[in-house]
């Protein structure tokens, strides 16, 4: 796993702001040209990570991601034949890998390349 792990944030009244902890990186006026400055990086966007909530019940070993408001991804560990294996699901992609820290990678990167379109044919 590589690339940065920046935030994304809505900057009041003068657009889209990537940061770095606490320092602005740059500003832009769109989220897409903010999400194509961190996929021009080889950056993913930092997501928001909760417990899976099903029936008002915490599912064990899933979460989901989240952009602001908006469902961006989840990830789960397997059980059965396949116990210790983590999935993961952003949009269109999904995977399977060892570990929950690539399966958050998987997703905060498929995120952010599926806001710009990165993968798409031109």
């Amino acid at each position: 796993m590589s690339g940065e792990r920046l935030t994304v944030r809505l900057a009041y009244q003068r657009g889209w702001q990537v940061v770095d902890g606490s320092t602005i990186l740059q500003t832009f006026d769109t989220k897409e040209d903010a999400f194509q400055f961190l996929v021009d990086r080889g950056a993913r966007v930092h997501l928001v990570w909760s417990r899976t909530v099903i029936g008002g019940q915490t599912a064990p070993f899933d979460f989901t991601a989240k952009f602001q408001d908006q469902r961006a991804g989840r990830i789960m560990k397997e059980h059965g034949k396949s116990v210790g294996i983590w999935s993961w699901f952003s949009g269109s992609s999904s995977g399977r890998v060892e570990t929950r820290d690539e399966a958050v990678y998987a997703v905060e990167r498929a995120y952010t390349r599926a806001v710009v379109k990165a993968d798409y044919p031109k």
